[in-house]
């Protein structure tokens, strides 16, 4: 082909058609212009059908790792509600509101404050999109926000979550050093009046029942806030996977 114009143009010059000779090269120039557009045109088309196909492929992984962090949330949740309710139980019945609790039942209730939460979240899309510097794939302002914010989001948590076991702990040695644990071995009550007398008159043991009540509360409100977020981000998602499919 290039021979061709090549021909064509030597042949103009020995004929004397100057004229003709500058038009025709100047066709061929746009000509040249017009296919190196269309070349790049292409080029784009198909750099941007690789970028909406790893976008794609991001956001349902994405997706994936959302549903399964819902998941995880209604778990912690429960477990969150638990405590609180039998803190809660333990000082209700310290303050004489309610008295039809037995020491077996009390003990039950006694020991099973010292449980403590950890939101387990699914984070391997996240990690991946960011650590590889794939972020500026998704061409949604929210959703990227929402995957580069993502950790400093749940730092609040976090730290409630490391107060809540750190009081786990305090709260079982308490109980080490004052009751007889090894009991519980044998399936046996740990509890008995005396215990218990001692437990209720002791300012410290009241203390830590009350810690465990303020983190447990205080986290489940945070999970349960963290929620509706993750669920809108989800929908989010699919509006977007959506349209990009279209």
């Amino acid at each position: 082909m290039i021979k061709f114009f090549r021909k064509i143009r030597q042949n103009l010059l020995s004929e004397g058609k100057t004229g003709k000779y500058l038009k025709y090269a100047i066709g061929e120039i746009i000509l040249v212009i017009i296919g190196i557009l269309i070349a790049l045109q292409l080029n784009n088309v198909n750099e941007n059908r690789k970028a909406n196909k790893q976008e794609i492929k991001y956001l349902k992984s994405f997706k994936i790792d959302l549903e399964a962090n819902v998941q995880e949330l209604e778990r912690v949740i429960k477990k969150s509600d638990l405590v609180k309710k039998r803190a809660n139980r333990i000082l209700e019945y310290e303050r004489g509101h309610i008295d039809n609790i037995n020491l077996t039942q009390l003990d039950t209730l006694i020991m099973n404050i010292s449980d403590y939460t950890v939101f387990l979240s699914q984070d391997g899309t996240i990690e991946d999109v960011i650590g590889s510097g794939a972020l500026r794939i998704i061409k949604k302002d929210s959703i990227r926000q929402a995957i580069a914010s993502w950790n400093s989001n749940l730092k609040n948590m976090r730290e409630y979550e490391q107060l809540s076991k750190d009081g786990a702990i305090q709260y079982l040695e308490y109980l080490r050093q004052n009751i007889d644990i090894y009991k519980a071995s044998n399936q046996e009550t740990i509890l008995t009046e005396a215990t218990k007398q001692f437990l209720f008159k002791d300012r410290q043991f009241l203390n830590k029942v009350i810690q465990r009540l303020m983190t447990a509360r205080t986290l489940n409100h945070l999970y349960k806030r963290e929620q509706p977020k993750i669920e809108k981000l989800i929908s989010m998602i699919n509006n977007e996977i959506n349209y990009i499919e279209k």
